[in-house]
C-alpha cells in the first residue's frame, strides 16, 4: 500500500485518492488506535465533499467502539481548541486547506489538540496496510452525539484580550471558506470595524483560490486602498493561515507576518526560542537576533514543528506559509490568532502596517515549482545533491544550498506532486538568478529520471 500521510495529513483528489471507504478505514483505524475507548472530536470545512466524507469517519469511529463529538463546520484552531475543551482523547479535521475544491483531506489530532506524530500516522498507516482494524461488537460500538465549539473558542479568545481602544478598520477576507463563521466576528466583537470580502460561505470557493498568497490577493489589495482601511486580513481554507495586506495595498508574506508576530509576542522574554522549518525567511534569523534569541529548523510540516516544541521547548512556532503556533494558547497553526495579534500590535505600537513592516530588513523570494511524479523525487534530490555538492547544505528537508548572499530549497512537495523550488536573498536579481539556477538543475535532473 502506497504511503497515505504526507506532509500533514492524508490529502487527495475526491473519489480518487481519496473515497468515503478510505475515509471509513482511516476512522476504523483511528478508534482500533485508541483500543476502542475515549471520544474524537471530528469537524469540518465547508468543501462540497465533507460532509459525505465525515459522516464515512464517524460511522468508522463509532464501528471501532469509539463516541464521536460531531462539531460541524469547524475552522481547524476551533477543532483544536475543541478537542481539549471537551476533554476529547483525539480529534479530526476533514480539509485540504489551501488546495482547490476538489481536492479535500483529514487530518489527525492528539488529545493536546496537536496534529499526530510522525510514529502515531504510521501506526494508523500500518493497521489499515495490514486490515488490522478491530469492529467492536454491537453492544460495544460507539455513539455519536454533536456539539458546538464557536461560541467557547470565542469566548476563551475574548477573555485573553481586552477590547481594542483604537478602532482599526479591517478588511477580512475569508476565500468563501471556513474562517468566514469566526474572523469577522470575532474582531468586530475586539472593537474593529470590520469589512467582509469573500466570507460568504460557498464549497466551490468561487471569491479566489484558497492559498493566501500575493498574486491570489490582488483584489483584496485594491479594497484594502480604495476602502482606505488599516489593513487587510487573508486566510485560507481552514483558517489556520492569515496573510496581511498593508494600508498601501502591498501584500507581506507568510514569513513577515510570522516574524512581526513573534517579534511583538516575544517582546518580553529572554532568549526566545523560534522554531520553525528550513523553508522559512531570513527574517526569522533577524527578529532572533534582536531579542537576544535563537531559531531552531525543522523539516517542513506542522507536525515537525511541534515534535521539537514536545523534545526541546520553544516559545513561538510557524512556517513561511502565514501559519504561526502559540504554544501557550494551541499547539496548532493559529490563523485567527495571528490575526488578532497582529492587529494587537499594531494598537498598541500606534503604527500603521507598513512602518510596522519596515522595521525589519526586506528581503526578496521567489517561490517556483516544477511537476515531478511522486515515485521519481527520491532519484531527482539524490541526483540534485550531486549537483551542488561543493555548496554548503542542508539535507534537514530535501536540499537547501546556503550561499554567502542567500539561500535556495528544492524540495519535494509532501501532498502533490511537484518539486517545490524557493530562493531568497536581499537583493532581488540575485533572488531571481537563485531561482532560475533551481528550476534549471531541478528540471535537469526530472528528464534524466524518466
Amino acid at each position: 500500500m502506497p504511503k497515505l500521510f504526507g506532509t500533514f495529513g492524508v490529502r487527495g483528489v475526491v473519489n480518487r485518492e481519496l473515497t468515503p471507504k478510505l475515509a471509513f478505514d482511516l476512522g476504523l483505524a483511528l478508534a482500533t488506535h485508541l483500543k476502542g475507548e475515549g471520544k474524537v472530536a471530528v469537524g469540518y470545512d465547508n468543501r462540497t465533499s465533507s460532509e459525505m466524507f465525515e459522516q464515512a469517519i464517524v460511522a468508522g469511529i463509532t464501528a471501532g467502539g469509539c463516541d464521536a463529538l460531531r462539531l460541524g463546520l469547524t475552522p481547524t484552531p476551533v477543532l483544536s481548541f475543541a478537542i481539549r475543551h471537551f476533554s476529547c482523547d483525539a480529534g479530526i479535521i476533514i480539509t485540504a486547506s489551501h488546495n482547490p475544491p476538489e481536492y479535500n483531506g483529514i487530518k489527525f489530532w492528539d488529545a493536546e489538540g496537536a496534529g499526530f506524530e510522525r510514529t502515531r500516522e504510521r501506526e494508523i498507516e500500518q493497521i489499515i496496510a495490514k486490515k488490522a482494524w478491530k469492529r467492536a461488537p454491537w453492544q460495544e460500538i460507539g455513539s455519536a452525539r454533536e456539539a458546538g465549539a464557536l461560541e467557547p473558542y470565542v469566548g476563551a479568545i475574548l477573555t485573553r484580550l481586552p477590547k481594542f481602544k483604537r478602532k482599526l478598520k479591517v478588511v477580512v477576507d475569508c476565500a468563501n471558506a471556513a474562517g468566514s463563521v469566526v474572523t469577522p466576528r470575532l474582531l468586530r466583537e475586539l472593537g474593529c470595524e470590520v469589512i467582509s470580502m469573500n466570507c460568504q460561505l460557498d464549497g466551490t470557493f468561487p471569491g479566489r483560490p484558497l492559498e493566501p498568497i500575493p498574486e491570489n490577493l490582488a483584489e483584496l489589495a485594491k479594497t484594502v486602498v480604495g476602502c482606505k482601511a488599516d489593513l487587510g486580513i487573508a486566510q485560507d481554507g481552514d483558517a489556520d493561515r492569515t496573510l496581511v495586506v498593508d494600508e498601501r495595498g502591498k501584500v507581506l508574506t507568510g514569513d513577515r507576518v510570522f516574524a512581526l508576530a513573534a517579534l511583538y509576542y516575544l517582546r518580553e522574554r529572554k532568549h526566545p526560542r523560534i522554531v520553525t522549518t528550513v523553508a522559512t525567511s531570513a527574517v526569522l534569523d533577524d527578529v532572533a537576533s534582536k531579542l537576544g534569541g535563537e531559531v531552531v529548523r525543522t523539516r517542513v510540516g506542522e507536525p515537525e514543528i511541534i515534535g521539537e516544541f514536545r523534545t526541546r521547548g520553544g516559545d513561538i512556532g510557524g512556517e513561511e506559509n502565514g501559519g504561526v503556533i502559540f504554544p501557550d494558547w494551541l499547539l496548532c497553526r493559529e490563523g485567527v490568532m495571528t490575526a488578532v495579534k497582529f492587529i494587537e500590535l499594531l494598537e498598541r505600537e500606534g503604527m500603521s502596517a507598513s512602518k510596522v513592516d519596515a522595521s525589519l530588513p526586506s528581503y526578496s523570494q521567489v517561490k517556483l515549482r516544477a511537476k515531478c511524479p511522486d515515485k521519481l523525487k527520491p532519484k531527482v534530490l539524490k541526483a540534485l545533491a550531486k549537483r551542488f555538492a561543493r555548496h554548503k547544505l542542508d539535507r534537514t528537508d530535501g536540499l537547501r544550498v546556503i550561499f554567502d548572499d542567500g539561500w535556495l530549497l528544492l524540495r519535494p512537495s509532501g501532498t502533490e506532486p511537484i518539486f517545490r523550488c524557493f530562493a531568497e536573498a536581499r537583493d532581488g536579481k540575485r533572488a531571481e538568478d537563485l531561482a532560475k539556477l533551481g528550476m534549471r538543475e531541478l528540471k535537469t535532473c526530472i528528464k534524466a529520471a524518466e
